[in-house]
């Protein structure tokens, strides 16, 4: 069983029990997944914070909406690694997003709900890493799923060679 602690941020209609939480608990990792309400920027941000604060988690994962609230959060931001799933920040209006070049970008080229371009974006601006990958905006598909496993594991790996 592994020791690494994800905090997972659901999209506005995905759930703390959805696919991707379930998987990375499937695949041995404590993940803790805060209920977002879906019309209440202010309470998703605290409760995203106030999670952090008491789990502590080593990597924070976000899709869509969730993916903008994990962008936006400043508790952690620069020494936490954030792996965002197609991350709704431009429609969340995340002005300045809190990330850097430790943060992963997976997105699907044919996404229909947030456009590949405001990831290119963020890649250009933070230098972060973009992987396309995955099916659609859900991104819940085996390969979308398999990216993201192999994704925690490039930088829990990263993180035990101190760079």
């Amino acid at each position: 069983m592994s020791d690494i602690k994800i905090m997972f941020l659901h999209g506005r209609e995905g759930t703390p029990e959805g696919t991707k939480p379930t998987f990375l608990k499937e695949c041995g990792y404590k993940v803790i997944a805060p209920a977002l309400p879906k019309v209440n920027w202010e309470l998703s941000m605290r409760r995203a914070e106030d999670c952090f604060r008491n789990f502590q988690p080593d990597i924070i994962v976000g899709s869509s909406r969730g993916g903008a609230i994990a962008a936006a959060l400043e508790v952690g931001w620069w020494d936490t690694p954030k792996i965002l799933i197609a991350p709704a920040w431009t429609k969340f209006s995340v002005a300045s997003p809190l990330i850097n070049e430790s943060t992963t970008i997976l997105h699907c080229l044919e996404d229909d709900l947030v456009a590949y371009a405001d990831s290119e974006e963020l890649v250009r601006d933070y230098g972060c890493t973009l992987i396309s990958c995955g099916q659609n905006h859900r991104m819940s598909d085996t390969a979308a799923l398999e990216q993201l496993e192999q994704s925690i594991s490039r930088r829990i790996y990263e993180s035990t060679m101190g760079q």
